[in-house]
């Protein structure tokens, strides 16, 4: 009998240890980088809140992230960011699609926070991570991963919401929000970074309703313009 469960403790054991085995293949096959050397990404960026002048983003409106190396699934690239008063400066980062780890993160002004493509919901956007796609949405018709995390620090009084979206296809993010608050004291931080162009994939603007009504009745003005320009001009009738 003692043998017996031995055996089948043995037999579990197996079991699992090939379970996580498969695990680990499908996370390799997953974990690929879906960016190219020369693919480069500008993004518009946006801060405010009564911190936003001790952030490395501030007085930051553009910055383009540009592929310079791919190795496995360490990309490199260099960050130029363009400032209100138009300075630019670059700087030259690093990212591991599977890990996470990156090299003179600290340097750049905005978290380019590229991950693995074609990851799916619930999946570990990094190895030995605790975030992940809550759901798959369209963006300029393309699927688009969403996460959404809120943490708290300092028993409570200190909060941190980030919502990203990266597109699926690659790994890159394409719109992502930071919102740092206190209790009491409401949003001392609000950074947001969204794509505006990119060569890896055409990005049709997407315009509100407001706007789309703005433009249809310039079209309309312009149309009967048009028309009662050409009836003023047109000869009159002749008369028998």
């Amino acid at each position: 009998m003692r043998r017996e469960f031995v055996l089948m403790g043995t037999l579990v054991l197996l079991m699992v240890l090939a379970f996580l085995a498969q695990l680990t293949l499908v996370r390799a096959q997953t974990s690929s980088v879906g960016v190219q050397t020369g693919n480069y990404f500008e993004y518009a960026v946006s801060l405010s809140g009564a911190q936003a002048i001790n952030s490395s983003a501030y007085g930051v409106t553009n910055a383009t992230a540009t592929v310079s190396k791919v190795t496995d699934s360490v990309v490199t690239y260099s960050l130029e960011v363009q400032y209100q008063n138009g300075t630019q400066r670059s700087v030259t980062a690093s990212v591991d699609a599977t890990s996470g780890e990156s090299e003179n993160s600290t340097k750049v002004a905005i978290p380019w926070v590229l991950v693995a493509a074609n990851l799916g919901v619930s999946e570990p956007t990094y190895s030995n991570s605790t975030s992940w796609a809550n759901e798959t949405v369209t963006i300029n018709g393309r699927p688009t991963d969403h996460a959404f995390q809120s943490s708290s620090e300092e028993g409570g009084t200190e909060n941190v919401t980030l919502d990203s979206y990266w597109d699926k296809a690659t790994g890159v993010p394409v719109n992502v929000t930071e919102i740092d608050s206190v209790t009491g004291q409401g949003i001392t931080l609000d950074m947001n970074y969204v794509l505006v162009a990119t060569n890896a994939w055409t990005i049709v603007p997407e315009f509100s309703p407001q706007i789309i009504v703005i433009i249809m009745t310039a079209l309309v003005g312009v149309a009967v313009v048009t028309a009662l320009r050409r009836k003023e001009k047109s000869p009159p009738e002749t008369r028998l």
